[in-house]
């Protein structure tokens, strides 16, 4: 990983600026005042690492909003003139507004992370957090060793999948997840005594991605944090702040 590239916590903190923003009011500026500044900051700040999200995470996140939007018009706020009734629907000018609130934020949420998610590495993020004593080395190994082996774990659960169909039985959940359970144990203490004897245990262990956030890192947290404030005084001072907490 080169030293010019965005480093992988602050494009976290970047990315989570809206999720800690929009909590404060439900009104549906907030997030179109946080989302869109904060996609063209990340797309002029870190244009060398995002990537257009994947057709199925389009496709999840499409998903996500039509059943956030459809149940937010339905049974969302009633006030002011009721369109449709008809049982628990109620659609109403206050029900339309929550609905478009709560459109707007899951994709003020959403976007920015989607763009990141590829350039992040998970191996940087565990590393400066064991470096910065955040984490013990051994929660952050663990942790590690437990990402890396998720596609493995994967593999052994087609594999066991096709040796029972090999053997003309008929794979059920139960024993498929039974059997990869016990390989994945057995996998996990082979790998706890490679670590030992390698000396992962030892304190004060060197990890060799770290790398300390530079002056671009700096400056893409620190705009992202500035963008979600000035929303909140926008939203604040043009007067409609509709605060989520009582």
């Amino acid at each position: 990983m080169t030293a010019h590239r965005p480093h992988s916590v602050a494009l976290i903190v970047s990315s989570a600026v809206p999720a800690f923003v929009l909590v404060w009011s439900v009104d549906p500026w907030m997030p179109i005042l946080v989302g869109l500044p904060l996609v063209a900051f990340l797309a002029a700040m870190a244009s060398d690492v995002i990537m257009l999200p994947s057709r199925t995470s389009m496709y999840v996140l499409a998903a996500v909003v039509g059943m956030v939007g459809v149940a937010s018009l339905m049974y969302g706020t009633h006030r002011g003139a009721t369109l449709f009734h008809w049982g628990f629907i109620h659609i109403s000018d206050g029900s339309i507004a929550t609905s478009s609130a709560a459109v707007l934020r899951v994709i003020s949420i959403a976007l920015p992370a989607l763009l990141v998610a590829g350039a992040i590495s998970a191996h940087e993020v565990l590393a400066t957090c064991a470096v910065k004593r955040l984490v013990p080395d051994r929660v952050a190994l663990a942790t590690l060793i437990a990402l890396r082996l998720v596609p493995v774990i994967a593999s052994d659960l087609d594999e066991t999948q096709q040796a029972q169909r090999a053997n003309g039985r008929a794979p059920t959940p139960f024993t498929v997840a039974l059997t990869t359970l016990v390989i994945a144990i057995r996998r996990a203490v082979r790998m706890s005594d490679v670590a030992e004897i390698r000396g992962f245990s030892r304190p004060n262990r060197t990890w060799s991605v770290y790398r300390p956030l530079g002056i671009r890192d700096w400056t893409l947290i620190a705009g992202s944090v500035a963008i979600g404030i000035s929303a909140m005084f926008v939203v604040a001072y043009i007067g409609v702040w509709n605060s989520a907490i009582a």
